[in-house]
């Protein structure tokens, strides 16, 4: 279960930084909390900070409920614009 969600989480953080580089991005580092394991969960990603070479972001997974279940942080480096 908690494996899904961190897989939601990553994949928000990769598809949302790659839209705020405006191109493809390496995954440096990201940080997972879980608070609570549900089935039903949605991911919400954004961005925290971006520079030239590097794109900051957070994301939040909730349950069906609205109920926060994990957050997560990531460093991203920008390949190409």
């Amino acid at each position: 279960m908690t494996s899904a969600i961190a897989a939601k989480l990553i994949d928000a953080l990769e598809a949302a930084a790659g839209r705020e580089a405006g191109g493809q991005t390496a995954l440096v580092s990201v940080t997972i909390d879980m608070l609570s394991a549900d089935a039903e969960t949605s991911a919400e990603a954004k961005l925290v900070r971006k520079t030239r070479t590097l794109v900051f972001m957070s994301a939040e997974a909730r349950s069906a409920s609205g109920e926060r279940v994990a957050t997560a942080s990531s460093v991203h480096k920008v390949l190409s614009a």
